[in-house]
């Protein structure tokens, strides 16, 4: 029992000492690949996460969204990567929904070869996988009548049993 917490604290010890700064900025690195850059947010660093608030995200130097709150969850077995309230900018809206509540990325060490998408918006839930090896990313939506409003996007989906499919590769 003895051997089981002290694991425990050397697992928490690590936690909190990953630098989770350098996790955020690598991921706006990973971006900025795409001329996707994101501005002027606020930071706070916790013990187990770090949370980056009223973020602004620009495309070619144009307003494309913004992010009211960013948190990265880095707990070694499962690492998540959690976007709240993103709203995209009109020029971008015949593209894009008008408002995603929440979308979460997770990673888990038990399935190291996808990474599961979950998330809520104004035109419903969704749920999908990116998988890295073949580097394909699928993403189901429920089928209702709010994403029938964004015919763009529907247009871009097949329907299959569990609703409308978007596939892509990367």
């Amino acid at each position: 029992m003895k051997r089981f917490f002290y694991t425990l604290y050397i697992l928490l010890v690590i936690i909190v000492m990953i630098p989770k700064e350098k996790l955020y900025f690598t991921f706006e690195s990973i971006l900025s690949h795409y001329h996707l850059f994101i501005s002027n947010e606020e930071f706070t660093n916790a013990l187990v996460y770090f949370d980056a608030d009223n973020g602004v995200v620009l495309l070619d130097n144009q307003e494309f969204a913004s992010v009211e709150h960013i948190r990265i969850a880095p707990w070694i077995l499962i690492n998540r990567l959690t976007l709240s309230n993103i709203s995209f900018s009109p020029l971008y809206r015949n593209f894009f929904p008008g408002k995603i509540e929440t979308i979460a990325f997770t990673y888990s060490l038990l399935h190291p070869l996808h990474v599961e998408i979950e998330g809520e918006g104004d035109f419903g839930h969704y749920e999908g996988t990116v998988d890295l090896i073949d580097q394909k990313v699928r993403v189901v939506f429920d089928p209702t009548p709010q994403l029938r409003a964004y015919g763009l996007l529907v247009s871009k989906l097949h329907q299959e049993k569990g609703g409308l499919v978007y596939e892509s590769t990367f």
